[in-house]
């Protein structure tokens, strides 16, 4: 248990470097010396836990599945609409990201956001497959196949992200969501059953 707990403290005393380091330049200009300096670990404990510098940007994500998923779910009790049990995540992520403005401008503007899209666009696409598969209509005029569909609304959300960190004028969350919903909508109701 206490190797457990060391071990838990050494990943997060990396990621918390990692990210106040990300508030002072860009994370291409971050060296795994600098993370170490800024951790005060070891070269050798830093590589007992991570490969390179994007798996441990990658560890600082953990956690927000939970935290979206727990979004869907309430969005779906709460609603009607049948698309809240694919997309209910939607407006809790873009809170996240505005909670996380300076991080996530920094890793837009650079090599990161191609990491971090990634994963947040397949976290994303995992959180939906499964509400949206039992939603999802099949018929013989459908020509849409399922992993198409979902792969779509995960890549149309990481784009309305990318482009909000890049657009002038500042939107809010809401904003934002009624962005991307306004997006989706249209294809998730033509796709689902119910309304």
């Amino acid at each position: 248990m206490g190797q457990d707990r060391r071990i838990q403290k050494t990943r997060k005393a990396l990621v918390v470097a990692l990210i106040s380091l990300m508030t002072e330049k860009s994370y291409e200009e971050i060296s795994i010396q600098d993370i170490l300096d800024r951790a005060d670990i070891g070269r050798s404990t830093f590589y007992g836990h991570f490969r390179d510098k994007s798996e441990l940007l990658i560890e600082g994500l953990q956690g927000l599945k939970e935290i979206l998923h727990q979004a869907q779910m309430a969005a779906a009790s709460g609603s009607d609409h049948s698309y809240e049990k694919v997309i209910g995540f939607s407006l809790a992520m873009f809170e996240h990201a505005a909670s996380h403005k300076i991080i996530y401008r920094s890793l837009v503007n650079g090599q990161g956001w191609n990491i971090v899209k990634t994963h947040i666009e397949d976290m994303l696409v995992q959180l939906m497959k499964k509400e949206a598969r039992t939603l999802y209509k099949k018929s013989s005029d459908h020509i849409i196949p399922f992993d198409l569909f979902i792969d779509f609304i995960g890549a149309t959300f990481t784009s309305v992200i990318t482009w909000w960190f890049h657009y002038k004028k500042p939107l809010t969350p809401k904003e934002i969501d009624a962005l991307f919903r306004a997006l989706v909508i249209p294809t998730l109701t033509e796709h689902l059953k119910g309304r």
